[in-house]
């Protein structure tokens, strides 16, 4: 499901314009992006939880002429399933 799909999907379940539920989805999404970026654990409950995982500095090698490279460290946005979404997820598929 791409976001247009999920648009129009969640439009029809609560009977509102599509251009009204694309607004409130874009609120959503900028509220996790800005919490993510001031370094907020994001949590809703039964769903998950949004955070930043800092990836230390490590070395590396270039494959093409061998040379040892220093990677910088990096953070990388993650999310963790709640244990609800996960059963239920796992009860419709078996």
């Amino acid at each position: 499901m791409n976001k247009k799909q999920l648009i129009q999907s969640m439009a029809h379940k609560m009977d509102i314009s599509q251009v009204d539920t694309k607004q409130q989805l874009d609120q959503i999404l900028k509220a996790i992006h800005q919490g993510l970026s001031e370094g907020e654990k994001i949590y809703i409950p039964q769903f998950g939880t949004f955070e930043l995982r800092f990836h230390l500095p490590k070395t590396g090698r270039n494959p093409q002429t061998g040379e040892t490279i220093e990677i910088a460290g990096f953070n990388q946005p993650s999310f963790k399933a709640a244990p609800s979404l996960k059963l239920m997820l796992n009860d419709t598929v078996a």
